[in-house]
């Protein structure tokens, strides 16, 4: 990851303060170096070393919660799905509250962010993620997740919203609604499934890559899904592209992955995931009360994935592929 400009940083303070919470002395840099929808990462560099910081932007991190999904890293890493690792607070806590936000704290790992359409890490991903699978690990309840296989925003009401604000993609969206409304019950009809504890947001651009490591982010979202959905979701980037839909498969099961795919309901996770992330951006495009820069972060991603709408063909089509 390369520093950027940050929008709107934490005061000099901040990073004092984590610096400070995770026992590693004097601060000497703190530089913004990514932002998603959720949240933003900050390099922070201290006396001790350089450290990865994560910011959530709308919820703090909960303890219990956090301390599973490591239990799960660790057991993912004794398999070999290597990740940065986490650090923890003097406290003992793997999540802290800085000035009212919730942060965390990981090893920092140089690396570059690949694109969806790189086939050779969407291989690496699925070959992970056959191992993970592997263990079929489950602690405890954990959080199932509706965003990963519901959808229940309301497209048309949407529409008329952003045709209301102006927006320049509400043309585009209404055009969509039939698709939109197809593809949202194809996703609410599909059954749950038998789960087992998965990351549940694989995906190239959580991946740091170099020309001698390859390690895995964003295990924040871990927790109870079938494993047929999470390989659906990997599948999802690639609808269109027959050999990479059997690289992936062929990665996965060399993996120890086992989980199938019975037709377009196999994409749903991935599916879900999309619509909701569109749903989710859209309304956050056009809410007056947000700040600017998450408007403007929200307005930028409606287009791409208007766009990026397969159709219920495609999704049967790529099931038979990957079927075999």
């Amino acid at each position: 990851m390369s520093p950027s400009s940050p929008v709107n940083p934490p005061p000099d303070s901040c990073a004092g303060a984590l610096a400070e919470a995770y026992g590693l002395g004097r601060v000497e840099a703190f530089d913004r170096v990514a932002r998603g929808a959720m949240g933003a990462v900050w390099r922070l560099r201290t006396e001790s070393g350089w450290f990865a910081a994560k910011e959530s932007f709308w919820f703090a991190w909960d303890e219990e919660a956090v301390r599973s999904e490591v239990a799960f890293n660790r057991a993912c890493a004794d398999v070999g799905v290597p990740s940065p690792r986490p650090l923890a607070a003097t406290s003992g806590a793997y999540a802290v509250d800085v000035d009212g936000v919730s942060w965390r704290l990981y090893e920092w790992v140089d690396g570059e962010v690949p694109t969806h359409a790189d086939v050779d890490v969407s291989v690496w991903v699925a070959s992970r993620m056959g191992a993970m699978h592997s263990l079929e690990w489950l602690r405890g309840e954990g959080e199932r997740g509706p965003f990963y296989q519901r959808v229940d925003g309301d497209w048309s009401e949407l529409a008329e919203l952003a045709s209301r604000e102006g927006a320049v993609w509400a043309g585009e969206l209404r055009r969509q609604l039939v698709r939109l409304t197809e593809l949202t019950e194809l996703v609410n009809a599909a059954p749950e499934g038998d789960v087992i504890w998965c990351h549940r947001d694989l995906k190239n651009t959580n991946v740091l890559h170099s020309p001698d490591h390859a390690v895995l982010v964003d295990w924040d979202n871990a927790g109870p899904m079938a494993p047929w959905r999470e390989l659906g979701a990997v599948l999802f980037g690639h609808l269109t592209n027959e050999d990479a839909l059997r690289r992936v498969v062929e990665a996965y099961r060399a993996s120890g992955g086992s989980a199938e795919l019975t037709g377009a309901d196999g994409f749903a996770t991935g599916l879900a995931i999309h619509l909701n992330f569109l749903h989710g951006q859209a309304g956050a495009a056009l809410d007056h009360d947000l700040a600017a820069h998450h408007r403007e972060y929200a307005d930028d991603k409606v287009a791409g994935l208007l766009t990026g709408l397969p159709t219920p063909a495609e999704l049967e089509y790529a099931a038979e592929v990957v079927q075999g």
